[in-house]
């Protein structure tokens, strides 16, 4: 896809104010899934029920290969299973000839930092639904 691709659901984002949707963020979010955007290491911090969760933004398919490079870490038969559902998909969109639609409820970021009160944990990723994003920036938090 080119970046003309994303300029249509942008465009949609940003002329709809009855969504519930930050069209800012949402750009950031069709960024990572075209490939022709660079919009490669683009790090955001989100706020999240009282939480911060900081990482680099990435696509889904980004996303779906390392989680099931983790999976297969754990249980290689459980990522063959879920590798074989995900291939379903994929061959019923290319007998569509269009790729396979994105779900754009939810959010991917990688090498991700998560911060409640004292505690940070560090996670190689993270899924979460963009309705729950309370607040964002661009950047990570000063160390204090």
């Amino acid at each position: 896809m080119s970046w003309r691709d994303a300029v249509q659901p942008a465009l949609r984002m940003l002329l709809q104010p009855e969504t519930r949707l930050d069209p800012h963020l949402e750009m950031l979010r069709l960024g990572a899934e075209h490939e022709n955007i660079e919009a490669d290491g683009i790090v955001v911090t989100l706020a999240l029920g009282g939480a911060l969760v900081t990482g680099t933004l990435v696509s889904t398919d980004t996303w779906e290969r390392l989680h099931l490079r983790r999976l297969g870490d754990h249980d290689d038969t459980l990522r063959r299973v879920v590798r074989h559902a995900v291939g379903h998909l994929d061959e019923a969109a290319e007998k569509r000839r269009r790729p396979r639609e994105i779900d754009n409820r939810f959010l991917h970021l990688q090498d991700v930092t998560y911060r409640s009160g004292r505690t940070t944990h560090t996670l190689p990723t993270w899924r979460g639904p963009i309705s729950a994003v309370s607040g964002w920036t661009l950047g990570e938090p000063d160390e204090d």
